[in-house]
């Protein structure tokens, strides 16, 4: 009989809401992140002057991110959920950073792909997290959340990256 190494939660962590919480924060960020661009491509394509090139800030991002998922949760069995996750995030936030000081198109595609990597950690360990910390008769309600956490952060992306351009600051759609 083998042993899996994930032990199914019967009961909830104390800590469950400050679990949901911070995963649900990973997720919007990383959701949003991934339409706050669209509404910026014509400003970054003139402002780098990327030409038709431009579309692949937005494609480096999406095909790293679901191109890692699998690898991502297979990852966080050998090292653990925690500690990959926090590394996703941190890789996530240090990818934001970098393009919104990104000076070339090239680079600045180079950078949403280290980004991607950050979301696809942060997207394929977080439900795996929330699972082990709610009760069973607890998940559908945590991960329902989760998904409406999802839907804001896709919907709000053009809105937030539309009040970026609108306020002169263009390049804070990535931070």
């Amino acid at each position: 009989m083998s042993v899996s190494p994930v032990s199914a939660a019967t009961t909830s962590s104390p800590n469950k809401w400050i679990i949901l919480g911070t995963i649900m924060f990973g997720t919007f960020m990383s959701t949003l992140d991934s339409s706050i661009v669209n509404i910026a491509l014509p400003t970054i394509r003139r402002d780098l002057n990327a030409g038709d090139s431009v579309e692949w800030i937005v494609l480096c991002y999406l095909l790293t991110t679901t191109s890692t998922l699998l690898i991502m949760g297979k990852l966080s069995d050998w090292v653990g959920r925690r500690q990959l996750y926090i590394t996703g995030f941190c890789v996530f936030v240090l990818g934001s950073l970098l393009c919104g000081f990104a000076w070339n198109l090239w680079l600045l595609v180079g950078f949403r792909v280290l980004q991607g990597l950050g979301a696809s950690m942060i997207y394929a360990i977080g439900p795996a997290i929330i699972g082990d910390a709610f009760a069973p008769q607890e998940r559908g309600q945590a991960l329902g959340l989760m998904g409406s956490v999802v839907a804001a952060g896709s919907s709000a992306g053009p809105v937030i990256g539309d009040c970026c351009l609108v306020n002169s600051v263009g390049r804070a759609s990535f931070l």
